[in-house]
């Protein structure tokens, strides 16, 4: 059980709902695993990925710049998007540490 309410109630109702193919994706989903354990696991609705660089704490997002991941213009390109569909937005890979961040 997740231990923020919001998340727990959602994932309940949202269990196994992933987006059919050529459907627009319903969730922006967050992973984060931490020395192979899985730490977060966040839902959130597909529409905040227009303000994916608000949501990530800074310290990561200056950690995602360094890995030379583009944050500034996979935003813009979400943000220009009409409709999003599902599809992998980045991962971030730290020597103990994975970061996945997709829309489905």
């Amino acid at each position: 059980m997740s231990s923020c309410p919001y998340t727990w109630v959602r994932n309940l109702f949202a269990s196994g709902a992933t987006a059919k193919p050529g459907e627009p994706a319903s969730n922006l989903m967050v992973r984060v695993v931490r020395d192979g354990e899985q730490r977060v696991m966040v839902s959130l609705p597909s529409k905040s990925a227009r303000w994916l660089i608000e949501l990530i704490p800074a310290d990561v997002v200056a950690k995602i710049r360094a890995e030379a991941i583009p944050l500034d213009a996979i935003t813009e390109e979400l943000n220009q998007t009409a409709v999003l569909y599902p599809r992998p937005i980045f991962s971030l890979t730290e020597a103990h540490r994975q970061v996945d961040v997709w829309l489905e």
